[in-house]
């Protein structure tokens, strides 16, 4: 299983996802993280009122979560939401803010 984190500092989960710098990418067996890599953010971040109703698309970061089955985050905007259940990865919300700490959530 693999599960993306955002984050600004790689330490910590980022407040706003798609603006994040990086998402961790944690690979998990058997309870155990296997792998872990931190992916740079290059989308745009455009204001969401410049556009018109279905021009703004996350499809940048969904590319980069591709391979994830899960994303853990403190909150999520409803165009990505839509976006990451499209590609079938699933978003578990929590308000911690250390990134081991969600992780134990899931080993």
């Amino acid at each position: 299983m693999k599960i993306a984190i955002p984050t600004n500092d790689k330490q910590t989960i980022a407040k706003r996802s798609g603006q994040a710098k990086w998402f961790g990418i944690f690979e998990i067996e058997n309870s155990v993280i296997i792998s872990q890599a931190f992916l740079e953010n290059n989308h745009e971040h455009h204001h969401h009122h410049d556009h018109e109703e279905g021009e703004h698309t996350h499809e940048d970061m969904i590319a980069l979560l591709k391979d994830c089955s899960l994303m853990i985050a403190q909150k999520v905007g409803p165009h990505f939401g839509r976006e990451l259940k499209g590609a079938k990865i699933d978003i578990k919300l929590t308000e911690l803010e250390n990134i081991d700490e969600a992780l134990k959530l899931v080993l």
